[in-house]
């Protein structure tokens, strides 16, 4: 039996996927996965050198379900906005303009900007629990600051922080290879994605009649210039475009808090050295995202016939980029297994690279370094709740803790 039909992303390999990984990288570097549809790419020399060829592999598959939609989810989503412009499945012009206004909103100008209210949530937030002397830290925490901050740089009220979270997170699951409890629960997941569709849809209107400095405004300055009414096919292509950066500036950097505070305090001496160095904030930030890197993977699919790792590839043939394998990969990175706050800054592809690398990457690192220096400092007896079981969420693009209880 290959390596591919042993693969089991959603069940057995799900909470701790890298000793697999690691088997993958030594035996099968490249396997064919029936779960995914796809070749599962765990080397990374084979990871940065799709990343880096945007005409061999494209990204028009990235957002394709890795399961069919069932008819009744079909019918949930038909009630929302047809699927229009969006930069993430674009390749070389038409991908760099739609992307442009979005990295412009992520700027490294724009990211320290935003710190003074990144800095000012997050302590309301700590502030909110502090004296309870536990809290479960995704809905307490890395899955509130995330969201309030990409809503305001987005444009978003602060009363529809919360339903821009909600129905955001629970949308996502529709195309992140989810495991389902039941049928009902997806299709409450499609019905989430479409009220998230009509929020944005309603805002993008407001701001055609009503220009302000936000993302949004600036979307609709660069893709419909001008004060005529919006078409129809025009409001679904804003609509596009504002999801993908409203979405991913949020869910990778909850992933990213969730999965570092499950490590640090899995390794107390690693905390407590961050304690007594917090000159060690941005290589922490960094080994966290390496270690445990919350975009699990990326699809691609060959435009032409190639080869990779050995292997020819057809056009057409689609491939699963594992980037959290390649983060671990021993070729790359001495000491690939462990985890260690002190290592040196070498480049990985935590946020990807080329053309397609993550424009909200500052912004995550940036509010990732903002938390760890002050729950070191505020809480610096933190430490995981004895004897529980961290569940991480059942998708294949990122990966979190779904709960974390911590106490001190």
């Amino acid at each position: 039996m290959s390596l591919g039909d042993l693969y089991d992303p959603l069940r057995t390999h799900l909470n701790d996927p890298y000793p697999f990984y690691e088997r993958a990288r030594r035996e099968e570097p490249m396997f064919f996965s029936p779960a995914i549809g796809a070749w599962v790419v765990t080397k990374m020399a084979d990871v940065r050198k799709v990343l880096r060829d945007g005409q061999t592999y494209s990204s028009a598959n990235t957002l394709r379900p890795y399961a069919p939609f069932p008819p009744a989810v079909l019918q949930e989503l038909a009630k929302g906005i047809p699927p229009r412009e969006n930069f993430i499945t674009m390749d070389g012009e038409p991908h760099r303009r739609l992307r442009a206004p979005g990295a412009a909103a992520l700027s490294p100008e724009r990211v320290t900007a935003a710190e003074p209210y990144i800095t000012e949530r997050a302590g309301q937030l700590i502030d909110g629990f502090a004296k309870d002397g536990r809290v479960e830290f995704m809905a307490g925490y890395a899955n509130r600051l995330p969201v309030d901050v990409i809503a305001r740089l987005t444009g978003f009220a602060e009363e529809d922080s919360t339903a821009f979270g909600d129905d955001s997170r629970a949308g996502a699951a529709m195309s992140m290879g989810h495991q389902f409890r039941s049928d009902e629960e997806q299709i409450e997941c499609a019905r989430a994605w479409v009220r998230f569709q009509r929020l944005i849809e309603r805002y993008v209107t407001d701001r055609r009649a009503a220009p302000r400095d936000d993302l949004i405004s600036d979307y609709i300055a660069a893709y419909a210039p001008g004060d005529e009414p919006l078409t129809d096919e025009q409001t679904a292509g804003l609509v596009g475009l504002v999801l993908g950066v409203a979405l991913p500036g949020h869910i990778t950097t909850s992933a990213l808090l969730g999965n570092g505070l499950l490590r640090l305090l899995s390794h107390p001496e690693q905390w407590r050295l961050l304690r007594e160095r917090p000159d060690l904030v941005p290589n922490a930030a960094e080994e966290i995202a390496r270690y445990d890197t919350p975009t699990h993977m990326f699809l691609r699919v060959a435009t032409a016939d190639t080869s990779l790792g050995g292997r020819d590839l057809p056009a057409g043939t689609e491939v699963a980029l594992c980037l959290a394998s390649a983060n671990r990969d021993e070729e790359a990175f001495e000491r690939a297994e462990e985890f260690d706050i002190t290592r040196p800054l070498r480049a990985n592809v935590v946020f990807g690279q080329g053309a397609h690398y993550c424009p909200g990457a500052g912004l995550a690192r940036r509010q990732v370094e903002i938390s760890l220096r002050l729950l070191t400092e505020r809480l610096p007896d933190l430490r995981l709740v004895p004897d529980q079981r961290v569940e991480y969420r059942g998708t294949l693009d990122h990966r979190g803790p779904f709960e974390l209880h911590l106490q001190w």
